[in-house]
């Protein structure tokens, strides 16, 4: 998940560039959270013998889906 910082930068031109900036990181911040929520929900429907098949166990879940997020 993404982490929003807002600083702003000082200078006319720039502000504007600095908003949109940090409008852009939040939206793309919750797009990754909604992506993560739907690779959680897809492990947590499968049975523990489909999660046996993928290496995983139950309490793997969460982790597993953090550890392959995207950078």
């Amino acid at each position: 998940m993404a982490t929003l910082t807002l600083p702003l930068p000082s200078g006319r031109g720039t502000r504007r560039l600095g908003i949109l900036e940090c409008i852009s990181k939040f939206i793309a911040g919750i797009s990754e959270g909604r992506e993560l929520a739907t690779r959680y929900e897809r492990l947590a429907h499968k049975s523990d013998a489909e999660l046996t098949r993928l290496g995983l166990k139950r309490e793997d879940i969460a982790r597993t889906v953090f550890a392959a997020r995207r950078r």
